[in-house]
């Protein structure tokens, strides 16, 4: 594969999680959507950027994607134990 093939493959991944993204209702699913987005930002690093400092960058990606994961997952809890609901059109204000 090259350079272009890869980079495709990143945008459809991308353009796919995005719009799965803006259409599904559960947070658990925009969750999951959101780091398919984050994978294919990591794809296109990698195909696109110089060799080495690509892979520092993908590296750390993912352990971002990583803790975005566990604090997202925790924020979802939350909020379905203050909401009784995981669908985020049911959640209709935030109170402090």
């Amino acid at each position: 594969m090259n350079k272009f093939h890869l980079a495709a493959l990143a945008f459809a991944l991308f353009a796919t999680a995005a719009a799965g993204f803006l259409t599904c209702g559960g947070l658990v699913r925009m969750l999951m959507f959101l780091e398919l987005m984050l994978n294919a930002a990591n794809v296109a690093f990698v195909a696109l950027g110089p060799a080495e400092p690509s892979r520092a960058y993908a590296a750390l990606l993912l352990a971002v994607a990583a803790a975005e994961a566990g604090v997202g997952l925790a924020l979802i809890l939350a909020l379905a134990q203050v909401f009784k609901t995981a669908e985020a059109a049911n959640i209709k204000e935030l109170k402090g």
